[in-house]
């Protein structure tokens, strides 16, 4: 029997699972429905790709850590409040991004809108934790990223005929409207989940206490680098597809925006599978699996890249292949480390969040900055952070844990 029962106000799980998933999808429709535009964009706006590619640099660093308050807040006065606030941020930046001028005023209200996004995706996983036990969030997480995983395929994919058709600022209408869409529902249909909030969780010192209590415990760092290590290469592939498929290859923003939807696809089956086979396989047994997954594409594209194999089905085939391992790993990774912190789910969920997207920060960095072969830069990147991802779930987790 999960909690969920015995929260009264509850909607179905259902319904509760789709609200969730759509909390979840701030990020991956912040980012990826404005990808297919990027080249457009640069040219419009009279900027080089370097200064573009910050807009996406300083929204994942922002978004990172806007997570790491969040949290903490959210354990001290409630989860739908402090997704209510973040949420209103995420709509007044959305709209100032539409208007902007100049790639400087992107730049700044990107980072604005990265922290009322912040709010909902690390809010949603402490709810999952509030209301689930272990095994019932791993699989609640599951089917979450499943439903979360169609903004990926759905956004590239809108965002390129919202390019051909409307131009790039409609992408920032339309997220104004998803942003308004999801206030709205949570205002509806969520319930508190926090029954017993913690008023000392703000205090900076009680930040600071909690935060290393989970960086002591070897599983909690153990799934925390694991992730390190699946959204560097995730988020080195969002940073440099489009210029590689795109301005490399050849390929026009609608064809790319299809070839990242199939990528994302991927992803979604791995979430799927991972939901139908988690209770009868384990956590910690998905995790290394999905963590294989991840390393042996990283091999693969390193090998057909820096062989000379340079296509788009060199570079997409590792990139489902990886996809479908993230999607396998991540709702485990989340569930394992995440659970064992019921009193302060928020700050373990804000942690683990700043983690991942301060990763994928310093790769997209390093891609817009470093004077290399896109390809062969992607390829690297790419290929060494899914190759990190298993070695060290295996070192510091699944190899003690069978001792």
């Amino acid at each position: 029997m999960t909690r969920v029962s015995s929260l009264n106000a509850n909607p179905d799980r259902l319904t509760l699972t789709l609200l969730l998933g759509l909390l979840v999808s701030f990020a991956p429709m912040t980012i990826d429905l404005y990808l297919p535009a990027l080249p457009v964009m640069t040219e419009d706006l009279m900027t080089n790709a370097e200064s573009m590619q910050l807009t996406l640099s300083v929204y994942m660093v922002g978004f990172a850590l806007a997570q790491t308050f969040f949290g903490p807040i959210s354990d001290r006065f409630g989860r739908k409040p402090t997704i209510l606030i973040g949420t209103s941020i995420y709509l007044i930046a959305s709209v100032a991004c539409a208007l902007a001028t100049s790639v400087e005023q992107l730049i700044v209200f990107r980072l604005f809108q990265s922290i009322g996004a912040a709010a909902a995706p690390v809010v949603a996983r402490a709810v999952v934790r509030d209301m689930f036990t272990r095994e019932e969030a791993a699989k609640t997480y599951a089917v979450v990223t499943t439903v979360t995983a169609i903004a990926p395929v759905v956004a590239p994919l809108l965002g390129g005929v919202i390019v051909v058709w409307l131009g790039w600022r409609a992408n920032f209408w339309v997220l104004t409207g998803f942003g308004s869409t999801a206030m709205l529902l949570v205002i509806f249909l969520l319930p508190e989940t926090n029954r017993v909030p913690d008023p000392s969780a703000t205090r900076f010192g009680r930040m600071i206490i909690n935060f290393a209590t989970m960086l002591r415990n070897r599983a909690y760092l153990g799934y925390l680098l694991t992730v390190m290590g699946t959204f560097g290469g995730l988020f080195a592939y969002l940073i440099g597809a489009s210029f590689v498929l795109v301005g490399e290859l050849g390929m026009t923003e609608l064809e790319f925006g299809l070839s990242f939807s199939g990528a994302s696809i991927g992803f979604m089956g791995g979430a799927f599978l991972g939901s139908r086979i988690v209770r009868r396989l384990g956590i910690e047994r998905m995790c290394l699996i999905g963590t294989a997954f991840t390393a042996m594409a990283g091999i693969l594209i390193l090998g057909l890249i820096w062989g000379g194999v340079v296509t788009a089905a060199s570079v997409m085939i590792p990139t489902v292949i990886y996809f479908f391992g993230m999607g396998l790993s991540q709702p485990n990774i989340q569930a394992g480390a995440i659970s064992p912190f019921p009193q302060m789910a928020g700050a373990a969920a804000s942690l683990l969040g700043l983690a991942q997207y301060i990763s994928a920060g310093i790769f997209s960095i390093v891609i817009g900055f470093f004077a290399f072969d896109p390809t062969l830069l992607l390829a690297s990147v790419m290929g060494g952070a899914g190759i990190f991802a298993f070695v060290i779930f295996t070192a510091m987790i699944w190899l003690p844990m069978r001792r």
